[in-house]
């Protein structure tokens, strides 16, 4: 099977886990194509001052893979780290993260949500 970029279903999430502005989800695999291994993977799009609030995965484990434009993502003990193309932030089961694009130019991410 092959999928063609820009082919995948988008979603507009407004104040994506209690965040600023929204966060574009563009969904590379429905969660019935993951055959009960994950619930995600999808390409994510945050517009600069855009964030996706503070959570805890609870029962998964996260995996954000940074494509293009600079953030921070602050982690569950608070710390503010910047990340930018190439840097991969992992979220284990009962971890949590905040990602807010704090650039001039759009976040874009893979992001992939695994069951534990």
């Amino acid at each position: 099977m092959i999928i063609k970029n820009n082919d995948y279903p988008v979603r507009v999430v407004e104040h994506m886990k209690g965040g600023e502005g929204q966060f574009v989800i563009e969904d590379i695999l429905k969660p019935e194509e993951m055959h009960e291994k994950g619930r995600l993977f999808a390409r994510g799009t945050l517009m600069p001052g855009h964030s996706v609030g503070y959570h805890v995965h609870e029962g998964d484990m996260e995996i954000c893979f940074f494509l293009s434009g600079n953030g921070t993502v602050t982690d569950d003990k608070g710390e503010m780290i910047p990340i930018g193309p190439g840097d991969v932030n992992i979220v284990e089961d009962g971890q949590g993260h905040m990602i807010r694009n704090d650039g001039e130019e759009p976040l874009q991410y893979l992001a992939v949500i695994l069951f534990v």
